[in-house]
């Protein structure tokens, strides 16, 4: 079949075709899942797949994506991939990769990978994928270092790859540096799997379509959806909109503030009022900062149409140098998502007098709980797994907001019997927390309590990455904030950005945050009091405290 440029002004063609080079990057995804090694790349789905044209613009993603992820990439290929390697300089077979803060999504155990694909000796295209490494040497994984040179092995943008031969100096360098060689290896190695299914489906592509490159095709899908976003924009009156959060921080409150600039048919967004770089590992780099802007932004614009390069061109960011949202670049950083993941809920507090329909309140899976579980097994043998524990996500106008939800992540957690498994631990409960979500017209998701306790004879060491303990998540358009989050070890409050040391038969106990409501709870229905009364995710108490509900003998009697 031939299409010439014309054909990509076909709305039915081009549809066909970017619906194509979607599913190319749902096939690559899916061999990087079934082929990794370890349980967060596996099971928690860490990870993505982009597909780029030739100047390393975005152009198809992964249908399952994590957000940082999708905007961070084509930055990477942009400004330091293709500047370093031109396409001149490539070989097929070569495979690029780095886990540099600076150049990926902010922190070390994110390696990015970029494969070129040639066609007729000439590269016309990028397979592209970031995946989150079980361990990257240095300190766990957490939120105590100091600088980076303390979080792990940092190489630069390397062939991993030469001509299809594995650098095996670089692949050593990395193996001998990690507490998992085998993990960590069997992780790279199924991003280069990856990026080839890519790289191999698009040649059947380009072959079926009879094409030599996919530049025009991208031209067509990029100015489609900038149009697209562009014309959402200029639906909002011209203004800035302001606002700030706290956060717990490490040792101190941290405060974000964000300033949304619309101006015609583009946003900027300005984190100008944010407090500064911290000496600890909580500070988020410009990367993951603008994914975050984008992301929020690009929920309220235009959900619907598939992320590219076109989606992203008319959102701009900055924040003072110095800053938490934009570090110098010794500063320490590997749980800079217990700050970045606030970002869209800050963005949404801004616009909510804007888009009040849309916004939604801030969510306790923003960010997420992690808990790092590192030790050695009863044998000797080395373990480490990190397991995710999510917060309630903040309500919408027309839906509660959901129960232990990634948001903004999107990750998986990993399942019970695989952590089990992996870590010399019993998760002894697993339950939701009544009343936990913000009360409002909508109420706000509930969070998880959980306890583990350590079941080896050696001590397991747990790298805790938490937040809202002093500051719940705040409601939206008068919603009510969630209940804060909590940890315990053996019943006794611990630090919740610390180490934890758990010896035989220790408990660690956490609570994590609830999501923040949406609306006045005066205006939510009876019908709907009564139905999360009867499911026990509100109790009568928290039904006449936040409600002024009282329910009937009929209502009580029917429920029981």
């Amino acid at each position: 079949m031939s299409v010439n440029a014309a054909d990509f002004n076909d709305p039915i063609n081009l549809q066909v075709m970017w619906n194509r080079l979607i599913f190319i990057a749902d096939q690559a995804d899916i061999v990087l899942g079934r082929t990794a090694f370890s349980p967060i790349v596996r099971e928690n789905h860490d990870y993505v797949t982009v597909l780029l044209d030739s100047r390393g613009r975005a152009l198809a993603q992964c249908t399952w994506s994590i957000p940082v992820f999708i905007t961070s990439l084509p930055v990477a290929a942009q400004k330091y991939f293709l500047p370093k390697f031109p396409a001149e300089t490539l070989q097929e077979g070569d495979v690029l990769a780095t886990n540099d803060p600076e150049i990926g999504t902010g922190h070390l155990p994110d390696v990015t990978m970029i494969t070129p694909i040639f066609k007729n000796g000439k590269v016309v295209a990028y397979a592209g994928s970031i995946a989150h490494l079980p361990d990257i040497g240095g300190a766990p994984l957490h939120s105590e270092a100091s600088d980076i040179f303390e979080e792990g092995i940092r190489f630069p943008i390397v062939k991993l790859h030469k001509a299809g031969v594995p650098n095996q100096d670089v692949l050593d360098i990395i193996a001998a540096s990690v507490r998992l060689p085998t993990e960590v290896m069997g992780d790279l190695e199924s991003m280069v799997a990856a990026n080839n299914v890519m790289g191999r489906e698009l040649l059947k592509f380009l072959d079926e379509y009879d094409l030599d490159s996919i530049d025009e095709l991208a031209d067509a899908i990029h100015t489609r959806s900038e149009a697209q976003t562009r014309k959402a924009i200029r639906q909002w009156p011209n203004g800035t909109y302001s606002a700030e959060v706290l956060l717990d921080g490490y040792d101190t409150d941290v405060r974000l503030k964000a300033s949304v600039i619309v101006r015609d048919d583009s946003i900027h967004v300005d984190y100008a009022g944010t407090s500064d770089q911290i000496l600890h590992s909580i500070n988020c780099r410009t990367n993951y900062r603008y994914a975050h802007s984008v992301y929020a932004l690009k929920c309220l614009l235009d959900p619907d149409t598939p992320n590219n390069e076109g989606c992203i061109t008319p959102i701009t960011d900055e924040a003072p140098l110095g800053s938490i949202l934009n570090p110098q670049q010794w500063t320490a950083g590997n749980s800079r998502n217990l700050i970045g993941h606030v970002i869209p809920s800050l963005i949404f507090k801004a616009l909510e007098s804007v888009v009040p329909d849309k916004v939604m309140g801030d969510s306790g899976g923003a960010p997420i709980w992690a808990a790092n579980c590192v030790g050695r097994r009863d044998d000797g043998s080395q373990y480490g797994s990190v397991q995710n524990f999510h917060g309630g996500q903040g309500a919408r106008a027309e839906f509660d907001g959901l129960d232990t939800l990634s948001f903004p992540s999107n990750c998986r957690v990993t399942a019970i019997e695989m952590f089990e498994i992996a870590v010399p631990a019993l998760v002894e409960c697993k339950e939701l927390i009544p009343d936990s979500g913000g009360a409002g017209k909508s109420r706000g998701g509930l969070g998880q309590h959980v306890v583990l306790r350590n079941l080896g004879r050696n001590p397991m060491n747990i790298y805790l990455a938490s937040e809202r303990v002093r500051h719940p998540c705040f409601g939206v358009v008068g919603g009510q904030s969630g209940s804060a989050g909590k940890v315990y070890k053996n019943g006794e409050p611990q630090f919740p950005k610390g180490k934890v040391v758990l010896k035989t038969g220790d408990r660690l106990e956490v609570e994590t945050p609830g999501g923040g409501g949406w609306g006045k709870t005066s205006e939510r229905s009876a019908a709907s009091i009564e139905l999360d009364l009867a499911e026990g995710l509100i109790t009568p108490q928290a039904a006449r405290q936040f409600y002024g509900y009282q329910r009937s003998s009929l209502a009580a009697t029917a429920a029981e």
